[in-house]
């Protein structure tokens, strides 16, 4: 390993470890929740799976992305902790399959689409498997954002700011990318509790 490397890996694990708590939830979070498209801001289309040549040629199937690999984990969390999730192909009906630039917009595209509940944003900022093949971690940052549609507020948000998050174990890149998206879902939601 490099002296540049070591340097870079010493401020990464040493920024993991200065992060803000996130900001407390509201105390009366809508029980209904609708996962907007997320926005990717990284440039890349970031497959997650679909490029083998089995998958490409023999199974015929379409690519799966980083991003749409979030907002399923973000369905499965939100209903786990119990919010009644609208189903994915009624939230892309209803939405046009329109993805959201920011928080404003989400609660736009949800407004407009007269979606019920509160709609959850998620803005992909980076997304970097370190290395490439074979990752120990993919460095992540990511922000959400829980919006009320009928108002155009952001009720609530958090961030996983630049870190790596530890993929050790997974010996493809796919794997890799669904860990880490599992993770970093998990932390950034877990404040979140439905209205009783």
């Amino acid at each position: 390993m490099t002296s540049a490397r070591r340097v870079s890996c010493i401020l990464l694990l040493a920024a993991a470890g200065c992060t803000q708590p996130a900001a407390p939830p509201p105390r009366e979070v809508p029980r209904t929740v609708a996962v907007l498209a997320p926005h990717n801001e990284t440039g890349a289309r970031l497959p997650v799976a679909g490029s083998s040549l089995l998958e490409r040629y023999a199974f015929d199937t379409r690519p799966v992305t980083v991003p749409e690999v979030l907002a399923s984990e973000a369905r499965l969390q939100l209903a786990f902790r119990g919010f009644t999730v609208v189903p994915a192909d009624a939230v892309a009906r209803a939405t046009e399959n329109r993805t959201p630039a920011s928080a404003e917009a989400a609660a736009d595209i949800a407004k407009r689409a007269r979606l019920d509940g509160a709609a959850l944003f998620i803005d992909l900022r980076r997304w970097d498997p370190d290395p490439p093949t074979e990752p120990r971690v993919v460095i992540v940052n990511l922000m959400v954002a829980l919006v009320d549609p009928s108002s155009g507020r952001t009720l609530w948000t958090n961030s996983w700011p630049t870190r790596p998050v530890r993929t050790v174990g997974e010996v493809t890149l796919g794997a890799a990318d669904i860990a880490a998206a599992r993770t970093v879902i998990e932390a950034v939601l877990a404040p979140l509790v439905p209205a009783r």
